[in-house]
Parts: C-alpha cells; sequence; structure tokens
C-alpha cells in the first residue's frame, strides 16, 4: 500500500523533473529521497547518534579501517553539537549561532572561529576553509536530492529490506566518481538509517559508511548545551586551515 502512494505521488508532481536529468533515474526513489529531505526539513530540533567507518590509505598497508561513534544535536537553524569519539580522538564541536568552537579532549586544547548565523553556512564556511566535515550536514541541505539527480548517472530504489531489525528502503546510485547506497526507514519519519559511499576515482575504491541511531524528533535541547565553556587549563591554539593541511 506505500509503496502504491509513492508511485502516485511520482506521477502527479516528479516526472517532469525527473525527465530532464539524461540519466537513469528511478523516480520511487526520488520520491523516497524527497519524503525524507521533507521530514528533516519540518524539524524544530532533533538528536542522533552517528557510528562511522572509513578507509584511510597507507602508503605501506593499502587502505586501513577507522571508526568513529558522534553524538549529534541540531537545535534549530543557528545551534549545533557534535560529541565524537574514536580513532580521531574525543572531540567536540559547539555552534551557537555566532561562533564555531572546536575542542579536544585528548589535548585539553580549543579553537574558535567567527561563522555565518546560518547552520548550513557555517557547514560551507567550515568545510572549505578549515577542512571540517559534519555528520548528517548532507541530510540538511534544502537541496540535498536535487544535488543528488544532477550528479547521479544511475539512481534506483532496490526494494525493502532490514538493517538492524529495522524495515528500510534501500537506494543505490552511481555517478562519474563514486557509487553511494541510502537505507531509509520504511516508518512514519522516514529517517536515514544508513549510507555507504564508494570513492571510485581513488586508488583502491575506499568506503564510507555510516549507521544513524537513536533518533529523537523535536526534543527539548536547551541552549547552554551548544556554549563552549573553556575547561581549567586548556590552551587556546588557532586551527589549522585547509590549505595548511594538505
Amino acid at each position: 500500500m506505500k509503496l502504491k502512494v509513492v508511485c502516485a505521488l511520482v506521477i502527479l508532481g516528479l516526472s517532469g523533473r525527473v525527465q530532464a536529468q539524461n540519466s537513469k533515474i528511478d523516480t520511487v526513489a526520488v520520491s523516497i529521497l524527497d519524503r525524507m529531505s521533507a521530514m528533516i526539513g519540518e524539524l524544530g530540533s532533533c538528536s542522533a547518534t552517528v557510528k562511522s567507518n572509513y578507509d584511510v590509505s597507507s602508503r605501506e598497508l593499502g587502505l586501513v579501517k577507522h571508526s568513529d561513534i558522534e553524538h549529534v544535536y541540531v537545535g534549530g537553524p543557528d545551534k549545533l553539537l557534535v560529541r565524537c569519539e574514536g580513532d580521531k580522538g574525543s572531540r567536540s564541536l559547539l555552534y551557537n549561532g555566532k561562533t564555531l568552537s572546536y575542542y579536544s579532549a585528548d589535548r585539553n586544547n580549543y579553537s574558535q572561529v567567527s561563522v555565518p548565523s546560518s547552520m548550513i553556512e557555517m557547514i560551507d564556511y567550515m568545510n572549505k576553509n578549515y577542512g571540517i566535515v559534519f555528520p548528517v550536514a548532507d541530510y540538511l541541505y534544502p537541496g540535498f536530492v536535487d544535488d543528488i539527480i544532477s550528479q547521479a548517472n544511475n539512481l534506483v530504489f532496490l526494494g525493502m529490506t532490514k538493517v538492524d531489525g529495522k524495515d528500510c528502503f534501500h537506494i543505490a546510485g552511481t555517478s562519474k566518481d563514486k557509487t553511494f547506497q541510502f537505507w531509509i526507514a520504511d516508518d512514519a519519519f522516514y529517517l536515514p538509517v544508513k549510507m555507504v559511499i564508494v570513492s571510485t576515482d581513488k586508488p583502491l575504491n575506499p568506503q564510507f559508511e555510516a549507521t544513524y541511531t537513536d533518533w529523537q524528533i523535536n526534543p527539548s535541547l536547551p541552549n547552554g548545551i551548544f556554549e563552549f565553556n573553556a575547561p581549567p587549563n586548556a590552551k587556546k591554539i588557532k586551527l589549522a586551515s585547509a590549505t595548511a593541511k594538505k
């Protein structure tokens, strides 16, 4: 029954948008991604746990697998907290609409950068200037689905499957430099459950995999959790630019 509803939505509102693309795009896949993006866009706040596994290239060992666990709290269009643990160490990112604070618990040092008042603009700014990648960032962009369609050579709905016991829509696609897969929850909220990206333009085709759990919808998040207070004896340092990291 749900799939019939999805197909009806495609016929009514999406066919023209997809037919304009010079690629093999499955309208059912587009509709599912659209529903997910719309649901995320309507949230006033949310939180989730992101478990990621990713390959890092080593000259001696080839691809080496690493992992992180990130707890993400979104408090609206201008507030974000990310607490990370894993192979990159224990660290936090706090955004209050004016300042992005980065804190390393392992080194007890921190950096602060003045950033745009929009979270999307802040994410773009920090990625471009400092190479910082934020978990779930792609899903927050209003143009997320349109960007996928514009780059995809193929986009296909593969059917229903389960991830950790949860019923999911399984979607896969390709572009000129990657393959990607999404698993979207088949429930009232259509939230992301899993994502896999394979970089086909890089040696050995490194992979990135993320699973999304513990979603909380519109939780009450106090403003104080997005404010950074330097711990005792913490050292303030300058955040390395993206150019310096290369």
